[in-house]
């Protein structure tokens, strides 16, 4: 996953465009997204969890598997005429009983794999809005100390076209990308340690 779609995040007060004395300030929020270790904590977290529902939902197709074995010899031996029809005879019900074990383990991989699926793209949404909301107030906090009367992501692009919202920013226009990630990065744990009582974050998306 290497970026989740963001919207574009507006730090908005009633101002005029024409007035000279306005203060614009960009941020390419899609890198200071990338760039947050809470998110690569986040990602790294996530892929560990989709492993290991692969890995619950694997071992029931397992189970399916060799249930399908049972089922396959019970269907054999129901029809060994060397057997006597007695013994054919009950085969015949034992089979019936493995197939319809079968038609609910088949619905029950079906629900888990929805289910787990659901809830990956559910926490996918949650960390996604936490750690947006975590950047957000870093830049509010930065920006109304600095005198910025507006922040724009030059990053954002239309939900409707892809086209991006800012086509040209003047490289006269103050950009706080860096000092953003400096900030959000600040408490980052050392390399290697383990996140200590970090809220988690938003995990970012494929392009």
């Amino acid at each position: 996953m290497k970026k989740l779609f963001l919207l574009g995040l507006l730090f908005l007060t009633p101002l005029s465009f024409a007035s000279a004395d306005l203060k614009v300030a960009v941020i390419d929020l899609g890198k200071a997204f990338d760039q947050y270790y809470k998110t690569k904590d986040a990602s790294q977290k996530l892929e560990e969890k989709k492993a290991s529902y692969q890995k619950e939902i694997q071992d029931i197709v397992n189970q399916f598997q060799q249930m399908q074995n049972d089922a396959k010899k019970l269907y054999d031996e129901s029809n060994d005429q060397t057997l006597s029809s007695q013994a054919r005879t009950d085969k015949a019900t034992a089979l019936k009983q493995k197939n319809q074990d079968l038609l609910n383990m088949q619905n029950k991989i079906r629900e888990m794999e929805t289910e787990r699926s659901n809830e990956i793209k559910d926490e996918l949404v949650r960390r996604h809005k936490e750690i947006v909301d975590e950047i957000t107030k870093v830049i509010n906090d930065y920006s109304a100390p600095q005198g910025f009367d507006l922040v724009i992501d030059k990053s954002s692009a239309s939900a409707a076209s892809g086209v991006p919202i800012i086509i040209y920013n003047s490289n006269k226009l103050t950009d706080i990308t860096a000092d953003i990630i400096k900030q959000l990065n600040a408490n980052a744990p050392a390399a290697g340690a383990a996140p200590s009582g970090a809220a988690p974050a938003a995990a970012p998306a494929a392009h």
